[in-house]
């Protein structure tokens, strides 16, 4: 038994998640593709249904800003799932620079994430809209290519039409940058909190750290009970007021007060 399925040979595995233990893999015809399966530690129905979820979304919203589903199957070791390489690197990368982007880059990199997700949540097929919510945006799971290119992988909290209930109860998406409502668990992934989500990740590549407490205990409950620092975006002078002011409302603390779609995100992040 190998981790690679028949057909296809391993290049290197890339680690073990909270779900997925990920690779890369090469096929006969030489592309290079991710595969997933589940990990040991993560196995049974709710790992069942977070795989087979990932498949169904894929396989419904082809050309949307989603991993591409290239096969699925099952072997010996189990179900496996085969997807294209987002393209690029993870935004995680930019945080770890010694020093914030600066402020064009910061724009247009935020422009084209906020209107990737804008599409994502507008994408549809013959029954009508998907109501995708991808459900755990952050540095690790958005990937920018080098023309700005956007991917938004690992679904394995998404909900949508035809999966509207998480595959994990109780899932509250990555601290600090899923909203504070979902991290205290009295709410779940919405296409409201994915905004929150990817607001709370372009603050990050703005302004470095999103919360001051020492540890990660502290950390969590800050994020929870107060939401991130999003007036460090002042900070950010150099990046035009409106900017600043779109950011700052996808960010309050109320749900009710936010800034709450991305189409909208991106109109004032590409205005004034």
């Amino acid at each position: 038994m190998t981790f690679a399925p028949a057909g296809t040979t391993l290049i290197e595995r890339l680690g073990e998640g909270a779900v997925f233990e990920v690779g890369l893999v090469r096929s006969a015809d030489g592309r290079i593709s991710v595969i997933k399966r589940i990990a040991v530690a993560a196995r049974g129905p709710d790992a069942e249904t977070a795989i087979l979820r990932e498949r169904d979304v894929l396989r419904a919203a082809r050309g949307a800003p989603l991993p591409q589903l290239v096969a699925f199957g099952s072997d010996a070791l189990g179900d496996f799932l085969l997807e294209s390489k987002a393209l690029g690197a993870a935004a995680r990368c930019l945080l770890d620079q010694p020093k914030p982007l600066d402020a064009a880059r910061w724009l247009s990199l935020a422009r084209a994430a906020a209107g990737a997700l804008a599409t994502l949540h507008a994408w549809q097929d013959a029954k009508g809209p998907l109501d995708i919510a991808h459900g755990d945006i952050s540095p690790d799971n958005l990937f920018f290519g080098e023309e700005d290119e956007v991917t938004f992988v690992d679904l394995s909290s998404t909900t949508w039409r035809d999966g509207p209930s998480p595959a994990f109860a109780g899932d509250t998406g990555t601290m600090p940058y899923s909203a504070p409502e979902r991290l205290r668990g009295d709410a779940g992934s919405t296409q409201e909190t994915d905004v929150y989500a990817l607001a709370a990740t372009l603050l990050a590549l703005a302004v470095g750290p999103i919360t001051s407490a020492p540890t990660a205990a502290g950390r969590l409950w800050e994020a929870a009970t107060s939401g991130v620092r999003s007036e460090r975006i002042e900070e950010r002078s150099d990046l035009p007021r409106r900017a600043r002011a779109a950011l700052a409302a996808a960010l309050k603390f109320d749900p009710v007060e936010r800034l709450a779609t991305a189409r909208e995100l991106v109109e004032r992040l590409s205005s004034g």
